[in-house]
């Protein structure tokens, strides 16, 4: 039986044109071999499994060999190329500084390296994990690091750069290695799977690809993982059902019901997926993730950006031809607060279910802009500009009878407590009570009164209703408190230092002492007194910020303290005198 000998080792890049994603680097290694202008110390530093260790290999590889052709590949045949695969090469050191990390064992290798090559010109030393070093090692390896023999070649690679002294960075050429892109790890595993007899689905290879996050090491090990569990047939299906991925039909599905404004239809497709057995958070960054991809392809400039396979960029764009911009953009900012939130909260299946809700109410918003939702913001109701001064008749001359007032009929008490409709009919007494002063006479056009318009940005009219001052200092509070709850302490901090006063009928006012507050309460208005609207069932009411002066009290001095209570009591500078006290 053929022993196996996983994907990542079976397929290892063995030349620098056979390195996956990475052409910065091995063009730059490439053109300072042709050229000879070779470093003696050189960082590779970049993610797990982007090559770092692998591209050291080639390059001790390559400087090594004695036949070494215009395409700057290792001919195989020479001593150092067969000792190097035979894993024996004497002029090629490994040196694992995770378990090797003293200074005793830096000591070691400085001995060795003043020992010159048996065989070929250069002997190179990789240190993998160099950042784990301790501080003594690595200062004892500054002196040999900075000026090695003119064979010694050392290549350090390392995931955390910044753990690494800087005299260490100084003395070596660095090299970043970058997260290797979904297309060129996918192109990778079609190109295994070709060669090991797998038929594999495109998708099925993006989702690995997806799931290895730029390290293609990884995909190989899922890659590895996904065959012993599918055999021949590597499909889309068996590959989100081992690797717990959300299908994408789910997304596509839930977003659909969310453009419709289907509330029930998104809360059952949450339902089954949860009964599949995924986390809600793991549901609330794929549909963030959904939302993005759908955003950029609806440009053809930001098309580009979209990393799906192919089948899915026709589905996306078809999509996000459906889907307002508005909704997108609005729909990631209740996601990231959600995203946010989830890990604290208590109920965070009760909190996605709230976003589902919101995200489908915002699209009914945007297609009756006439029915806003209760959280959408509400515009302030400005006052109306007075009529132009031309537009004002003179005063008409006062009547010479006068006209006796009709009387207002009252109703009883009694009458008022037995009546199940007194509630409405002092709802509608409100509305058409008449106010104590009459409004300037406006000239009527020669066609008549014209008609009264309404302007939308007034928003509601103006309000002629009685504030309750306690049922608004509750609501204030209860507004405050939210604010608090969502994590907005400084807007808390704000709304609690002061509270609101009745100015007026259907009139607030509140008072700050600093742009600070100002600021806050410039950008949280428009929702704040939509809130209070609403609660205080004044659709008319308005608010007036008021900036207070802060008046700041001297300080008195022993001295001034003194002077004061003297003038009060001339007795206190006789005893000044007497005792010679000294209030300096």
């Amino acid at each position: 039986m053929e022993q196996f000998v996983v994907s990542a080792r079976k397929y290892r890049p063995a030349t620098f044109d056979t390195v996956v994603g990475q052409e910065a680097v091995t063009s730059t290694l490439k053109n300072a071999i042709r050229s000879n202008h070779l470093a003696s110390a050189f960082l590779f530093t970049g993610p797990r499994g982007v090559g770092k260790t692998t591209c050291a290999r080639i390059l001790a590889r390559t400087i090594n060999c004695e036949n070494l052709g215009e395409d700057l590949v290792a001919c195989g045949r020479c001593a150092p190329c067969r000792t190097f695969e035979e894993g024996h090469s004497l002029n090629i050191f490994e040196l694992d500084a995770a378990s090797n990390n003293s200074v005793d064992d830096i000591r070691n290798l400085i001995l060795q390296v003043q020992i010159a090559p048996q065989v070929g010109t250069k002997k190179v030393y990789i240190i993998d994990e160099v950042h784990m070093l301790s501080q003594a090692a690595f200062n004892a390896f500054l002196k040999t690091l900075e000026e090695p023999p003119f064979y010694a070649i050392f290549i350090l690679a390392t995931t955390e750069k910044h753990k690494i002294l800087p005299t260490i960075l100084s003395r070596c050429q660095v090299f970043d290695f970058r997260r290797i892109q979904l297309s060129d790890i996918t192109r990778h595993l079609a190109s295994i799977a070709q060669k090991e007899g797998i038929t594999a689905e495109p998708q099925a290879l993006h989702v690995i690809a997806q799931k290895a996050d730029g390290g293609l090491r990884d995909a190989l090990s899922i890659f590895d993982q996904l065959v012993s569990f599918a055999g021949d047939q590597l499909t889309y299906q068996a590959v989100v059902q081992n690797l717990n991925v959300l299908d994408h039909e789910h997304y596509f599905r839930i977003t659909d019901s969310i453009i419709a404004g289907d509330v029930a239809a998104a809360l059952v497709e949450f339902n089954a997926i949860l009964q599949q057995g995924f986390d809600g958070h793991l549901f609330v960054s794929g549909l963030a993730r959904h939302f993005r991809d759908l955003l950029v392809s609806q440009d053809p400039r930001t098309l580009s950006l979209l990393e799906v396979s192919e089948d899915l960029t026709q589905r996306y764009g078809l999509q996000a031809r459906n889907a307002p911009r508005d909704l997108l953009v609005k729909g990631l900012d209740r996601l990231a607060q959600c995203d946010a939130q989830y890990k604290q909260s208590k109920e965070p299946r009760l909190l996605v279910e709230l976003l589902l809700i919101q995200l489908c109410r915002l699209t009914a918003a945007e297609a009756d802009p006439e029915k806003k939702s209760p959280d959408a913001s509400v515009t302030p109701v400005r006052t109306p500009a007075p009529p132009p001064a031309a537009a004002i008749a003179p005063p008409a001359p006062a009547p010479t009878a006068t006209v006796a007032a009709a009387p207002v009929a009252t109703p009883s008490p009694a009458a008022t407590a037995t009546d199940a409709y007194a509630p409405k009919r002092r709802i509608l007494r409100e509305q058409v009570s008449i106010k104590p002063t009459a409004p300037p006479v406006v000239a009527e056009p020669a066609g008549g009164p014209a008609p009264a318009v309404a302007d939308p940005a007034l928003g509601a009219a103006a309000s002629t209703k009685e504030v309750n001052p306690s049922l608004l200092q509750t609501v204030w509070r209860e507004y405050a408190q939210r604010c608090k709850q969502q994590g907005r302490n400084s807007l808390h901090a704000t709304l609690v230092a002061r509270e609101p006063a009745v100015a007026g009928p259907g009139r607030i006012t509140f008072a700050i002492v600093n742009e600070v507050q100002e600021n806050y309460l410039r950008e949280e208005k428009p929702e704040l007194l939509g809130f209070l609207r609403r609660q205080l069932g004044d659709p008319g009411l308005d608010m007036e910020v008021i900036k207070e002066e802060v008046v700041v009290k001297p300080r008195y001095t022993a001295l001034d303290r003194f002077r004061l209570l003297a003038e009060k009591n001339p007795a206190l500078i006789t005893l000044k005198n007497e005792v010679d006290l000294d209030l300096g």
